[in-house]
């Protein structure tokens, strides 16, 4: 007895929606451990810098870029919340309409923050004019333990206190 064309149609059917299914869960399982191994590696976390790669090699006689940019004051915010966000606000005036201000750039080793904050010249006919700017800069200080920190944006210092670790801390219940 020969099975008709609709039953033979149906279990190919089967077979290859049950052959699809299978190539997907395969799919999933390499690519989560892709994941996982990639995060255990440490791709997704920051790069460590060293304090050599963070200074631009042209720097002026009191080690600073040479394009620098010029500093009128400088004050730290800090909020109420937890956990605690410090923000450096750095207020200044550029020389002309042609000069801007780069992305300012954040290091920290130890209790150091190291800002530099630096600028480039765009054009050809510029103002003469003292262009005021303001820049607020958040620190990176989620995970810090508690203590005195400095910060130093283009060789100006203040500094700062964590009142106490600024970590969420998830174990609370685990000792039940």
């Amino acid at each position: 007895m020969e099975p008709n064309n609709e039953q033979s149609n149906f279990i190919r059917e089967r077979e290859s929606s049950s052959k699809s299914l299978w190539y997907i869960i395969i799919v999933v399982l390499v690519l989560a451990l892709i994941g996982w191994y990639g995060y255990s590696a440490g791709w997704f976390s920051p790069r460590e810098t060293s304090l050599d790669e963070f200074l631009p090699a042209d720097l002026n006689n009191e080690g600073l870029p040479a394009n620098a940019a010029p500093i009128d004051s400088i004050h730290i915010e800090t909020t109420e919340s937890f956990p605690i966000q410090e923000t450096v606000v750095v207020a200044g005036n550029l020389p002309n309409g042609c000069t801007y201000l780069n992305t300012p750039t954040q290091f920290r080793d130890g209790n150091v923050f190291y800002i530099t904050l630096d600028t480039y010249t765009e054009g050809d006919v510029c103002t003469e004019a003292l262009v005021p700017y303001e820049e607020r800069i958040p620190l990176q200080v989620n995970n810090l333990p508690q203590g005195v920190y400095v910060v130093n944006v283009n060789g100006q210092e203040l500094s700062f206190e964590l009142e106490s670790d600024n970590a969420i801390d998830f174990t609370a219940g685990e000792d039940k």
